[in-house]
């Protein structure tokens, strides 16, 4: 395994400096109000494109006549009550 490079002094002098003066006022900004409600839109956004996104796509692939994602999870979880109702 290669060995890691040495990193000088005077850099982990310097990252430390400013680690110590930035983290309590990140620590505080992230416990604030306002930044849990901008996660919450951002989360709220990404979930939201992700959706609209992947029903695009399942509407193209099935315009194309090919199996969508949805379509093939359909099956699987038809596979999979089967699979138990055997199994019982």
């Amino acid at each position: 395994m290669p060995e890691l490079p040495e990193i000088p002094t005077s850099l982990t002098q310097v990252f430390f400096a400013v680690e110590s003066r930035l983290s309590p006022r990140l620590e505080r900004a992230v416990r604030t109000d306002a930044f849990l409600d901008t996660a919450a839109v951002a989360n709220g956004v990404s979930r939201v494109a992700g959706r609209t996104i992947r029903g695009i796509a399942n509407g193209v692939t099935e315009a194309l006549g090919l199996p969508s994602r949805r379509q093939v999870e359909g099956l699987q979880r038809s596979l999979d009550e089967l699979n138990q109702k055997e199994k019982s």
